[in-house]
């Protein structure tokens, strides 16, 4: 009830809560629509999991930063218990993952509470974002509350863990579900009167005329004995009888009329376009078929590009200013080559030009195709067909000083 005191809008006050949008499930459409109700929505559900797994599955490198580049690190850090191994009793790392990102993608904020014991960090237990308010207080402090069973929990901003998606004032995100709903609501009124079409057996309503006037009375039973005419899909096809003057009128709105097809399919893209996610990866195409474009590649580039970085990006950020010490060279990102496969060929030359020009060594190469190492593979090695002119007698003479007694030089076998 504290948020309906609020005045609507994107502007917080300087003091007290800080709220992310105001909540309501009436909706234009007449429809109803709950944040449950919502994922009911096929395109809000393809897009959450979509999302959710996407950033859950790809992991998330520790490393400290060295003036010489990435250094992996050599003994244990408690983020890689907390990240890889147990973010809590309750929870793998990658549930914890899956519904803080889930959190995010529906309400942009998503909230865990960080366990310490003593100065370390131990563990991170999710929070539900609906019950959580951030508060800045009287004096200039940002607090979070939480609502409880038996009232109300003050956190301090050092004990919370807070992913925001996009924010008017950099402290809340503004809340997905809310400023979706009525896109929410009218694809749940098409699938409402899709399925009232579906139970009367496609058939619409209708007008039933007759030639005298009837008591109230009267008309509760004819309603009652001729609402077979349009209503339940097991009345199809029934012979009905109608005496003393009756007649039977279909209204005219059909469910090829309203464009209920074309209405739902226009909806899939809105409810896609809120969660930036490209149509197509939720078979939701533009044109209504679910063709793949030429370059899979591309269209998964793309949607790691436009949304998934913003999420990987946020988390990154607050792992770094929240679970790490200022000025710590430590560092995370994650790894996202999982997720954009390439095709053997494509791979085969990505990783032979890497090798051949002295960038990756067999073994990292190797490595990349779950091969085991190799002796000798650790060498950086590169081409020497583009050497300088003046560097070919250089090249010759030690082709030749290696050339086994008895064989040919290379250049001559060629």
């Amino acid at each position: 009830m504290r948020r309906l005191f609020n005045n609507p809008g994107l502007s917080n006050p300087d003091q007290g809560y800080q709220l992310g949008a105001i909540e309501k499930t009436s909706t234009d459409s007449g429809m109803r629509v709950t944040d449950e109700r919502a994922l009911k929505v096929s395109a809000v559900w393809a897009c959450v999991q979509l999302i959710s797994t996407s950033v859950a599955g790809m992991p998330i490198s520790i490393f400290r930063d060295k003036e010489s580049g990435r250094e992996p690190l050599k003994s244990r850090h408690y983020l890689t218990d907390i990240l890889h191994i147990r973010p809590n009793r309750y929870m793998k790392p990658r549930d914890f993952r899956l519904a803080m990102t889930v959190q995010m993608a529906l309400w942009n904020n998503a909230y865990a509470e960080i366990l310490r014991s003593g100065d370390r960090i131990v563990g991170l237990v999710p929070l539900r974002p609906g019950r959580m308010t951030a508060v800045i207080t009287k004096e200039n402090e940002l607090v979070y509350q939480y609502s409880v069973e038996n009232g109300v929990k003050v956190f301090a901003k050092e004990s919370i863990f807070h992913l925001s998606g996009m924010s008017a004032d950099g402290l809340v995100g503004l809340e997905r579900n809310n400023f979706a709903r009525e896109t929410y609501g009218l694809s749940v009124s098409a699938d409402t009167y899709a399925s009232k079409q579906f139970a009367n057996g496609g058939r619409p309503g209708g007008v039933l005329t007759l030639d005298t006037f009837l008591k109230p009375e009267q008309r509760e039973q004819v309603r009652e004995l001729y609402s077979g005419m349009s209503e339940g899909a097991t009345n199809s096809g029934k012979l009905w009888v109608l005496e003393g003057g009756m007649k039977y009128d279909a209204l005219d709105f059909t469910a090829d009329q309203m464009q209920m097809i074309a209405t739902r399919t226009h909806q899939l893209g809105e409810v896609a376009r809120f969660f930036g996610v490209p149509d197509i990866l939720i078979g939701a195409a533009s044109n209504g078929s679910s063709a793949w474009p030429a370059s899979f590649e591309q269209q998964v580039l793309a949607f790691l590009t436009f949304t998934l970085q913003s999420y990987t990006e946020e988390w990154e950020s607050e792992i770094r200013y929240s679970l790490l010490p200022m000025g710590s060279d430590i560092n995370v990102d994650h790894d996202t080559s999982g997720l954009i496969k390439m095709d053997s060929t494509a791979k085969a030359n990505y990783l032979s030009k890497l090798v051949q020009n002295g960038m990756m060594t067999r073994n990292e190469s190797r490595k990349k195709l779950d091969l085991p190492a190799m002796d000798g593979g650790d060498e950086l090695t590169i081409q020497t067909n583009l050497a300088k002119l003046d560097d070919t007698e250089d090249i010759d003479d030690v082709s030749q000083t290696n050339q086994p007694a008895g064989e040919l030089p290379t250049q001559i076998q060629q």
